[in-house]
């Protein structure tokens, strides 16, 4: 019931994940973020502690193909889950069980991953995608998180989520940070990324608060 990218910037300086739904509170569930490890999402009916064991698992050493290839021993009910995670080095991995809900799907690029269910239908994925890019701007967290949320725009033009829109949320860091650069929620609004747009240019001209 939810969209997702997760990406590094073109110079591998910078990871982030941003995602969208027409549920309440997406970002409580669906993304993580390692600044030392790198970036995952559990969804569809989602399983929140997935997120961290993918993470865990590329910590110690296994691909991204293998960590998403567990989820069926760490979970009952894995035709449920629609996972992803996307390791420092740009190897990224996924899984959209046979059971969530259609339109659901999952694009693994080097650098890259769009996944998303209950969709519209293919062209969600395509589109974020293609408005993703090769970033023109200077590599690090500020322009990944714009590009991001553009490829989060592109998906809900192309027509998003197939029940509406309702929340979403954006997390970047620079590569081996101790801290999360952008950490941006917004979990009820009737156009949850025209205002998390809002969010993302007052953290980036280094406001503390938001109206």
């Amino acid at each position: 019931m939810t969209y997702t990218v997760i990406a590094l910037d073109r110079g591998r300086t910078a990871i982030g994940i941003a995602t969208a739904s027409r549920s309440l509170a997406v970002g409580a569930t669906v993304p993580a973020l390692d600044p030392r490890v790198g970036a995952a999402a559990s969804q569809a009916w989602t399983n929140p502690r997935l997120r961290g064991l993918l993470l865990d698992a590329v910590r110690f050493g296994r691909s991204p193909a293998e960590a998403t290839a567990a989820v069926g021993h760490w979970d009952d009910e894995p035709e449920l889950r629609q996972v992803a995670v996307l390791a420092l080095d740009g190897r990224g991995a996924a899984h959209t069980g046979r059971a969530t809900t259609p339109w659901r799907g999952q694009v693994v690029r080097d650098g890259v991953i769009a996944l998303g269910n209950l969709l519209t239908g293919p062209e969600v994925l395509e589109a974020m995608l293609a408005a993703f890019g090769a970033p023109t701007e200077p590599d690090g967290a500020g322009s990944l998180a714009r590009a991001l949320l553009r490829s989060l725009v592109a998906g809900q033009e192309a027509g998003g989520d197939t029940r509406g829109r309702q929340s979403a949320a954006l997390l970047v860091a620079e590569v081996a940070a101790e801290a999360v650069a952008y950490d941006l929620r917004v979990d009820d609004d009737v156009d949850p990324l025209a205002r998390l747009e809002d969010l993302v240019r007052l953290r980036a001209a280094g406001s503390t608060s938001a109206p």
